[in-house]
């Protein structure tokens, strides 16, 4: 097509109702592609040759398919499509959903929503677990599950079939967050972040993430605006060595960056110890402070650092992913305060862990001053295994 399009398009002659004259009809079979509504090279002819076979029983393909319109209406993709659009995603999570649709679509969605058997589901599944990839494949049953559910509620499904198949696949064990959890492990980590000379945002991302307790993402992703770092607050912070920093200082994490952001829409509060304030003024003098700014700029123009630059900068420290991560900072902060005895509600709740219990629906205290004292406490931690790493080595 002009555009740049390819799409699918069978000519064939058929004999005209009206006249009984045998006219050359185009029957359109899709757009060419591998996603979920674009057709491929073997489900095109496997199109056409079900279009020559009606036309090999005396039936025209273009007829049967206006007088087929109001059935397509209940198919299995037009059932996924509607339930895909109706939903709340974010614009990464609808990439992904949309991508778990591609895997089964092209050999589902143009069953009725209403015939579909376990039979006809097992197969897909069965492929998308021998290609090495059994979470995805968990997540297609789960999606279909989703879909004929929602076309039970609609009235175009009698129940959820792929609900059969749910001891089909082998489960997956899910691996968790590569961290370090002994303290002269972390004082040598600190240490090498703190000899880390390269970009400016990646250095400081390194120095930072590790007091936040936040989620890479959600630090990697901040803007000046979020933060109350007026200058008399800085001031009384850098001459109060040993005490807590004033109330004021904080992070101000907005609710939609948040991960359980439909469960808790709230801002989640990250009170900033000294060590905290001080890189932050640092920073600030070298990206301008602008409210709409972001901390960490990466090399595309108003994007920031990815995830995998930090996790490539650890590497460059000596640290793959096989010893730590990003995220794993997180994990060695709750590892340690949980050792020391701080209560585990406290450090769930600086986490931003939902609590999805009763009591945690009825729950809403912040204990704001606990949380000062404990992201203190963590930060003068690090510090002390720091030095404590410097000594062991003047030593050796």
């Amino acid at each position: 097509m002009p555009t740049g399009s390819k799409l699918w398009r069978l000519q064939y002659r058929a004999v005209r109702s009206r006249d009984g004259k045998r006219v050359q009809q185009v029957l359109a079979l899709g757009r060419y592609g591998c996603l979920a509504d674009e057709v491929t090279l073997e489900r095109a002819r496997e199109l056409a040759a079900e279009a020559r076979a009606q036309l090999k029983g005396g039936r025209d393909p273009m007829g049967d398919r206006r007088r087929g319109r109001g059935a397509q209406a209940s198919s299995r993709r037009a059932l996924a499509e509607e339930w895909a659009d109706k939903q709340p995603w974010e614009p990464r999570t609808a990439r992904r959903e949309r991508q778990i649709l591609a895997h089964w679509l092209p050999a589902l969605g143009s069953l009725a929503a209403s015939s579909v058997l376990p039979a006809d589901i097992r197969p897909v599944l069965l492929e998308v677990e021998a290609s090495g990839r059994g979470d995805t494949a968990h997540r297609v049953r789960a999606q279909m599950g989703r879909v004929l559910r929602y076309g039970v509620v609609s009235g175009r499904c009698e129940r959820d079939v792929a609900a059969d198949l749910r001891g089909l696949l082998a489960p997956v064990h899910a691996e968790k967050y590569a961290t370090l959890t002994r303290p002269e492990e972390i004082g040598e980590l600190m240490r090498a972040i703190d000899g880390y000379r390269g970009d400016p945002s990646t250095e400081y991302a390194l120095k930072i993430l590790p007091l936040m307790f936040t989620r890479p993402g959600e630090l990697r992703n901040a803007r000046w605006g979020e933060f109350e770092l007026d200058s008399s607050a800085v001031a009384a912070a850098s001459n109060r060595q040993g005490l807590l920093p004033p109330a004021g200082l904080l992070w101000r994490v907005p609710g939609e960056r948040m991960k359980m952001r439909h469960k808790n829409p709230g801002e989640h509060l990250v009170p900033l110890s000294r060590q905290a304030v001080k890189l932050l003024t640092d920073l600030r003098t070298i990206t301008g402070g602008d409210p709409n700014g972001l901390l960490f700029p990466g090399l595309v123009r108003g994007k920031p650092i990815s995830d995998a630059t930090l996790g490539q900068a650890l590497k460059r420290l000596g640290y793959g992913a096989d010893r730590i991560v990003p995220h794993g900072f997180r994990a060695m902060a709750s590892t340690q305060l949980n050792e020391q005895g701080f209560a585990p509600d406290l450090i769930e709740l600086q986490l931003a862990h939902v609590d999805t219990s009763v009591r945690g629906i009825y729950n809403r205290a912040t204990r704001l001053q606990e949380r000062r004292e404990t992201m203190q406490w963590w930060s003068d931690r690090l510090d002390a295994l720091r030095a404590r790493e410097v000594a062991s080595r003047n030593v050796a």
